[in-house]
């Protein structure tokens, strides 16, 4: 593991533009809460974030444990592939493959997050995908903002076709048989759909249990989905984009896990 000297909390290294700095530390949160709230998969997954007004991405160095990444210790990745930080080690490489291969199809997606829980694999091995079992499938937008696509080990050529195809439009793209792909405009609503999708299939994964014990299920209507999912969108006291849960989150960080934003 490269050995990095502590900054002080917000201490911006002279090399480093504030917008970058202001990602890195973002992005540093989202590895140090995956930890909090127990979404990690020890050094697998990974999750990148846009480097504002740069064709370059930030991702971890391949190999670390999620709360071991702090923003110094991040590496920016042109979307040519040339790694800036290598005295910090090397990226995933679908990290940068699939990062890279959204970040430039489509300008409103600047956070990735690839996340592969327990609950989420095991509904990406059931045929009719995530499903109106509760709330937090309404929170993540229901079927509509949902892809699915094929698992594949390498990042082939036809994968990535596939993969971008599956998701255009979309909020997230559930591979079979090994977890997703989600998206947001910022680290804040990337976190909060990354949350929610597990959240998700969990509880569909429970009442699939209580279903095969006898228990009598009730979905949520299709017309019904869709009329709370109307009024979630105009809510004038609430947004499902995550923007008061991260803050909260950040806040929580900051006291209990501050070394993220060295």
């Amino acid at each position: 593991m490269t050995n990095i000297a502590p900054l002080s909390p917000d201490l911006r290294p002279a090399s480093c533009s504030e917008p970058e700095w202001t990602a890195r530390q973002e992005l540093a949160a989202i590895y140090n809460a995956m930890v909090k709230y127990r979404l990690t998969d020890l050094t697998n997954q990974w999750h990148a974030l846009r480097v504002p007004g740069e064709d370059a991405l930030l991702t971890h160095h391949y190999g670390w444990m999620h709360e071991e990444v702090t923003a110094s210790n991040l590496i920016k990745v042109g979307f040519d592939r040339s790694n800036h930080n290598p005295e910090n080690g090397e990226p995933n490489p679908s990290a940068t493959e699939i990062g890279k291969l959204f970040f430039e199809a489509e300008p409103d997606k600047n956070c990735i997050m690839h996340i592969h829980t327990k609950a989420i694999m095991g509904v990406s091995a059931q045929a009719e995908g995530v499903g109106p079992y509760s709330q937090a499938y309404l929170m993540i937008g229901g079927r509509d903002v949902i892809g699915y696509t094929d698992y594949e080990f390498e990042c082939t050529d036809d994968f990535l076709c596939g993969l971008l195809a599956a998701g255009r439009g979309k909020k997230m793209v559930v591979e079979a048989w090994h977890g997703a792909f989600v998206f947001g405009r910022d680290a804040g609503e990337a976190f909060f759909r990354s949350f929610y999708l597990d959240q998700a299939c969990a509880v569909q994964l429970q009442v699939q249990e209580a279903a095969a014990a006898g228990a009598t299920i009730r979905t949520i209507p299709e017309k019904d989905a869709k009329r709370h999912l109307k009024d979630m969108a105009v809510s004038d006291w609430y947004g499902y984009e995550g923007e008061l849960e991260w803050k909260a989150i950040r806040r929580r960080l900051d006291a209990e896990m501050p070394h993220y934003r060295t």
